[in-house]
């Protein structure tokens, strides 16, 4: 099987190495140089540009982290759509439901079929073969692109026919990723306030009714040893927060039904606003550290 993949940063190098493993024979672009020897060296062709990628293979994945450079590997000068070979466009990227209905449109008049692809669980799954990949399209372009999905994973979900469909799950779904770890920050927070070593809590809470996708081991051990270095950055999160509230606001659902979910996007708009942006998410709890003159973890802690 013969595949592309544009994009090859934190999920989508993960992406990449996990096809190349399973056999695929992958085309693959980015910016990145050094991306790119990476890929290189696991077996990947890498080709100059999008369109060069989409002139060799008929399937494309795309993996890029913000909407801009979504539509300009897709819709630019060299993108996807000017491919002589491309006719199956799967988006992996965080886009929103507006986005991937204006691209499907645009990519359906170049006679490609676009698959909304979103895709949570990090890159620790992806490379493991247990990424949740959220799916939405036509179902002769499903059809196409399920041989080399099921390479990825067998935690497929076809959530419905139209474009839009599964980023609008996406974005469910990281609305409580985002929540999840502001709370469970906030708690950590406070318990270490209370004179609670952090490492006893995260072991009581992961053992009890607590235990929640925010605590999950990468993130505790990035917070406690003070590196920040869990993968995703508070960028990427924030953006799918505001893309969340967009799509409520353009639907017409009432933000004042949502008074959790508001507060917690608050929290994630002051670490933007403090300059955090490039920052690792676990970095996220250093706005509640600073506000409440409190500090959880010293690097000597270990947690499980």
């Amino acid at each position: 099987m013969h595949a592309g993949l544009i994009g090859l940063g934190n999920m989508g190098g993960a992406i990449a190495e996990r096809l190349l493993g399973q056999g695929v024979t992958l085309h693959v672009c980015d910016l990145d140089p050094v991306a790119l020897d990476r890929a290189r060296l696991l077996g990947a062709i890498v080709h100059p540009t999008p369109q060069a990628v989409a002139d060799t293979v008929s399937t494309v994945i795309g993996c890029l982290p913000t909407v801009p450079a979504a539509r300009h590997v897709l819709l630019g000068p060299d993108g996807i759509v000017g491919g002589a070979a491309v006719r199956y466009y799967a988006e992996m990227s965080t886009i929103g439901p507006a986005a991937a209905r204006d691209h499907a449109a645009a990519a359906a008049d170049k006679g490609c079929h676009f698959i909304d692809a979103a895709v949570s669980g990090g890159s620790a799954a992806a490379l493991g073969g247990t990424l949740a990949i959220m799916a939405s399209g036509d179902p002769a372009g499903m059809q196409n692109v399920q041989p080399l999905f099921t390479r990825l994973t067998d935690r497929l979900f076809i959530v419905g026919d139209s474009p839009g469909q599964a980023q609008a799950m996406k974005l469910v779904n990281n609305l409580l990723a985002a929540a999840n770890m502001a709370t469970s920050f906030e708690a950590l927070t406070f318990g270490v306030s209370l004179g609670l070593n952090p490492a006893i809590m995260v072991d009581v809470i992961n053992a009890g009714s607590g235990r929640n996708t925010g605590l999950v081991d990468r993130r505790v051990a990035a917070i406690l040893s003070r590196r920040f270095d869990s993968g995703p950055k508070i960028a990427l999160l924030a953006k799918d927060i505001d893309l969340a509230f967009g799509e409520a606001k353009a639907c017409g659902f009432p933000l004042d039904a949502m008074p959790a979910l508001q507060g917690m996007s608050q929290l994630w708009q002051r670490a933007v606003d403090a300059g955090m942006a490039s920052d690792d998410v676990s970095a996220l709890i250093q706005i509640v550290e600073r506000a409440a003159g409190v500090q959880v973890g010293s690097g000597d802690e270990t947690a499980g």
